[in-house]
C-alpha cells in the first residue's frame, strides 16, 4: 500500500511540475501610447490566372467572402495583355486579357472587355486592381526572344518588336480605363509595367528602363495623380539599378533626368529557386524577409528624393513553385496547407510593423501570391499556395487574413515583446475597444505539447475597459483549423458532406470567453497559447 501511495505521489508531483513549467509570458500594453496607424497593408493578393478565374463561380464566391470579411482589397494579375500562354492548358482555358485581336482581313484591333469585366468585379465591391501592363500580345515580341525567364516564368523578354505599336496599345488601354471607370476611381489604383524584368538578359535590361519610362509617361499623361511604379523584381541588385535609373538616369522619353515613380515593388519568398530538388531539411523563415527589408531600408536611405514613395512587397510566400509542386510529391509543402502558413503571415505582419516603427521603412502593401484556383481544380488540400482549397474551403492562411481584419484602427505600444521572436503580440484599439493578436510560433517547432501562459497587462486607460466582455478566437492545431479537421476526419476525398463540415470550421465560430480582471490601475487578461498557435483577443 505504501508503494502505491508513493507511486501516486510521484505521478501527482510529475503532473504538477509539468503544469508549473509552462513559460510565463508577461505582455505589458500601454493603451495611452499610440505608435501608428493599423493601415492594413496585408489586404492584397495576386495570381497568374485572375482574368480567367475571377469571373468563375469560385472567384465570385471568394470576392463576396472577402467583401463580407473585409479581408482583401487589392488584386494583382499577370497576363493583362496576353493572347496566348503556355499555361493555358494547365489553367483550363485562356488566362490572359486577350486585348489585341485580329479581324478576318488580318487587321489588328483592341478588345478590352475581359479586363474591364474583371476590374468591374473588384470595383463594385469596393476593391482595387494593381494593373500590370504585360505581357506582349501575339505579334508584339521581337523575333528570337526567350519565352522563359531565369525563374522559369513564362513571359516574352526584351524590347517589343515595334515601340510605336507598344505605345499605341498603352494609350488605347489607358483611354479605355478612363472611359470605363473615370479618373477619380483610377487614382486609387496602382500601375506596374511587366513582372520580374530581372529575368531578362543582361544586355536587354536597358530596354526595360526604356519600357518603364514610356509606360510612366503614358499613364501620367492621362492624369498625373495616377500611381505608377515597379519594377516588381526579386533581385536586390536589379532593384538598385532601377532606383538609380528613376532617380539619376536619363529618361528615354522626356530626355530629362529621372522618371516618375510613386511606389517601388519587390518580391520575396522565404524559400525560392530549385530548393525542392533534392529536398533539404530546411524551413521557411520570417527572418529572410526582415533581412531583405533592412537592406532595402538602407538602399532607400541613399536616395532622399524617394522619401514618400510607397514600398510594395507585392509578391510573397513561404515558398515559390506555386502550381507545379504539390504535397503528394513534396511532403514538406504541408505548411502551405496548415496553420504554419497562417502563423507565418501574422508573424511577418508583426515584423514589418516593427521595421516601420524602428527603421522608418513602411510597407504600404503586402500581396500574397495565391488565390482560389485549387477550389475548382482539386484535389482537396493539394499543397498549393492557394487561400482556398477544393469546394471553396478556406485554408488556415485565409483565416489569418480574416483574423487580422478584426484588429482595430490604431496600434498601441507593446512594451516587453520584440517582433520576430517566438512570442509576439500586436495591440490595437479604437472607440469600440481593444484587439490583441498574440502568437506562440517558431518556424522549426517540433514539440507541440508545450504551452505558454500569456498575461496581458493593459496599462494607462484600463478603466475605460470596465464592463466590456473578452472574446478569444484561436487558430492552432486544434481550433478553427480546416486542414487539421480534414486530417481528423480521415483525409477523405472531397464530398458535399465533408465540404459542409470544413466550411463550418473555417467560419471561426469557435469562440471562448475570458476574464477581465483589475489590479490597481491595470486590467489583466490571461490566455494560454500552445506552440504553433495564435489567439485574437477582443475586449469590446
Amino acid at each position: 500500500m505504501k508503494k502505491l501511495y508513493f507511486l501516486l505521489f510521484l505521478i501527482g508531483t510529475s503532473c504538477t511540475s509539468k503544469q508549473a513549467t509552462n513559460p510565463q509570458v508577461n505582455v505589458n500594453i500601454d493603451l495611452n501610447t499610440t505608435i501608428g496607424q493599423n493601415h492594413q497593408f496585408w489586404k492584397a493578393l495576386g495570381y497568374d490566372f485572375l482574368f480567367k478565374i475571377v469571373n468563375e463561380p469560385e472567384g465570385q464566391y471568394f470576392l463576396d467572402r472577402a467583401q463580407q470579411k473585409q479581408s482583401v482589397k487589392y488584386y494583382r494579375a499577370h497576363y493583362t495583355f496576353s493572347n496566348t500562354s503556355m499555361v493555358d492548358e494547365r489553367a483550363g482555358g485562356k488566362v490572359g486579357g486577350q486585348v489585341v485581336r485580329t479581324d478576318k482581313n488580318g487587321k489588328r484591333y483592341y478588345d478590352f472587355s475581359i479586363v474591364n469585366q474583371t476590374f468591374r468585379e473588384y470595383v463594385k465591391r469596393g476593391m482595387k486592381p494593381i494593373v500590370e501592363c504585360d505581357f506582349y500580345p501575339d505579334g508584339f515580341a521581337s523575333e528570337g526572344q526567350r519565352k522563359m525567364n531565369d525563374e522559369e516564368f513564362e513571359a516574352m523578354v526584351g524590347a517589343p518588336a515595334d515601340w510605336n505599336a507598344w505605345e499605341d496599345l498603352l494609350n488605347a488601354f489607358m483611354k479605355n480605363l478612363v472611359d470605363e471607370f473615370g479618373k477619380e476611381e483610377i487614382k486609387s489604383w496602382y500601375f506596374e509595367v511587366w513582372n520580374e524584368p530581372d529575368g531578362w538578359k543582361g544586355q536587354d535590361q536597358k530596354d526595360f528602363f526604356k519600357m518603364y519610362d514610356l509606360f510612366a509617361y503614358t499613364v501620367k499623361k492621362y492624369d498625373n495623380d495616377f500611381k505608377v511604379g515597379g519594377p516588381a523584381c526579386y533581385h536586390l541588385g536589379f532593384l538598385e539599378q532601377f532606383v538609380e535609373h528613376v532617380v539619376h538616369g536619363k529618361n528615354y522619353i522626356t530626355k530629362k533626368t529621372g522618371s516618375p515613380v510613386d511606389f517601388l515593388s519587390y518580391h520575396i519568398y522565404a524559400l525560392s529557386g530549385y530548393w525542392l530538388k533534392p529536398s533539404p531539411d530546411i524551413y521557411p523563415q520570417v527572418s529572410k524577409f526582415s533581412a531583405d527589408m533592412l537592406w532595402l531600408q538602407r538602399l532607400m536611405y541613399q536616395y532622399p528624393s524617394l522619401k514618400g514613395v510607397e514600398f510594395h512587397l507585392n509578391e510573397w510566400g513561404l515558398s515559390s513553385h506555386g502550381d507545379s509542386k504539390f504535397v503528394d510529391e513534396y511532403p514538406q509543402l504541408e505548411y502551405r496547407n496548415s496553420e504554419v502558413s497562417a502563423l507565418f503571415m501574422v508573424k511577418l505582419v508583426d515584423c514589418l510593423y516593427a521595421i516601420e516603427d524602428n527603421h522608418g521603412l513602411k510597407t504600404s502593401l503586402l500581396g500574397y501570391w495565391g488565390s482560389w484556383f485549387n477550389a475548382k481544380t482539386g484535389p482537396i488540400f493539394r499543397g498549393s499556395r492557394d487561400l482556398m482549397t477544393r469546394g471553396n474551403v478556406p485554408k488556415p492562411i485565409l483565416s489569418a487574413y480574416e483574423l487580422l481584419a478584426k484588429l482595430k484602427d490604431n496600434r498601441v505600444k507593446v512594451k516587453n515583446l520584440k517582433a520576430g521572436n517566438r512570442y509576439g503580440c500586436m495591440a490595437t484599439k479604437d472607440d469600440s475597444g481593444v484587439a490583441l493578436m498574440a502568437y506562440n510560433f517558431n518556424e522549426t517547432d517540433d514539440d507541440f505539447s508545450k504551452v505558454a501562459d500569456f498575461d496581458f497587462a493593459l496599462e494607462n486607460g484600463a478603466s475605460t475597459l470596465k464592463g466590456k466582455k473578452v472574446k478569444v478566437i484561436r487558430l492552432d492545431r486544434k481550433h478553427n483549423n480546416t486542414y487539421r479537421k480534414w486530417l481528423e476526419l480521415g483525409a477523405k476525398p472531397v464530398s458535399d458532406e465533408l465540404v459542409t463540415k470544413l466550411k463550418e470550421v473555417g467560419e471561426l465560430k469557435e469562440v471562448e470567453q475570458a476574464d477581465l480582471t483589475f489590479d490597481g490601475q491595470n486590467a489583466h487578461v490571461k490566455v494560454s497559447i500552445p506552440r504553433h498557435g495564435m489567439a485574437l483577443i477582443l475586449i469590446e
